[in-house]
């Protein structure tokens, strides 16, 4: 056992470093070894609260959405990933689906999604690339059904905080104009986006001094949603992408499977006053879903707008 001076004990108490097992010296408070453990606590108690009103927001932004469909939709999926210091959340979003039958799985440092075909809708499956999580991590899946939402934890490895800013890619004139559906649909995700920044602002503006929050963060990483309609005798994929370079996703059809993947992007700008540049990362991934019925693979079009796909399949 071994003894550190009062001071230098504090100190590492109050950074969250692990000192092993330790003897107080002469001197010292009693309650100091107990205040840590209460500030951890109290801190752990108001990240789970600010969890769930991140959560109750992205189920709102999609209830409302749905609320406002004048047509049928076949088939749909919607994820929002975010990055903490310690951990990635992904919140999904699979209406009429059975919650129970979705696996979901940590393979390397990718998230594996897939969510069994049935009665109401098509097999869908994702993969998400996730940049220095712990190979030996142990999923918390939350699955709530009656919300059609599925919480997904993926603790990181121990490294540094990093900056969580991000920037914001200009509309490419090149690209095909939204309609008014679209548009509203890409509003309302950056509306999404804007309550959860400001959701995470209130809960931890107070804390901020505090040993358990510094350089506490917290930034989205991917958000999309994909949706699958039958009109006439087409099947009309409407894949929405903000924030991505719609130019650099690419999609493929293979037997009665449509892929939509794109490679992680980075950016990097000047930092604030000046001080060096900050980095903003999104992670690659892929997306899979199982059309109803097979298609003429060589007619399908492609229709890139400012942060969506339009993808026409003619029915075989």
């Amino acid at each position: 056992m071994k003894t550190l001076p009062n001071n230098h004990l504090a100190r590492m108490l109050a950074a969250g470093i692990a000192v092993g097992p330790v003897m107080l010296t002469a001197g010292m408070p009693a309650a100091l070894a107990a205040e840590t453990p209460k500030q951890e606590s109290g801190f752990m108690q108001k990240a789970e609260q600010w969890q769930n009103k991140m959560s109750e927001a992205f189920r709102d932004t999609w209830k409302s959405l749905r609320s406002t469909r004048t047509d049928s939709s076949i088939a749909t999926a919607s994820v929002d990933l975010r990055e903490q210091r310690d951990s990635y959340v992904a919140r999904l979003n699979l209406p009429d689906r059975d919650l129970a039958k979705v696996d979901i799985t940590l393979q390397g440092d990718t998230l594996h999604i897939v969510a069994p075909g049935d009665s109401k809708a098509g097999r869908y499956e994702q993969t998400i690339t996730l940049a220095g999580v712990d190979p030996a991590a142990i999923l918390k899946i939350d699955r709530r059904e009656k919300d059609n939402m599925i919480v997904v934890t993926v603790p990181k490895t121990a490294t540094a905080a990093e900056d969580a800013n991000r920037s914001q890619a200009l509309p490419d004139p090149s690209l095909s104009p939204l309609s008014d559906w679209d548009s509203d649909f890409l509003n309302r995700m950056a509306r999404m986006n804007r309550e959860m920044d400001r959701i995470f602002e209130e809960s931890f503006g107070e804390l901020r001094r505090s040993p358990e929050s510094k350089d506490f963060f917290d930034a989205p990483r991917f958000g999309s949603s994909v949706d699958l309609k039958e009109e006439n005798n087409n099947y009309i994929v409407s894949a929405y992408l903000p924030e991505r370079d719609i130019k650099d996703v690419n999609v493929a059809v293979e037997d009665q499977t449509l892929k939509i993947s794109a490679k992680s992007e980075e950016s990097n700008r000047p930092a604030d006053k000046g001080n060096g540049t900050v980095s903003t990362r999104k992670a690659s991934y892929s997306q899979m879903l199982t059309l109803p019925g097979p298609v003429q693979v060589d007619k399908m079009k492609v229709e890139r707008k400012e942060g969506m796909l339009t993808i026409t399949l003619p029915k075989a």
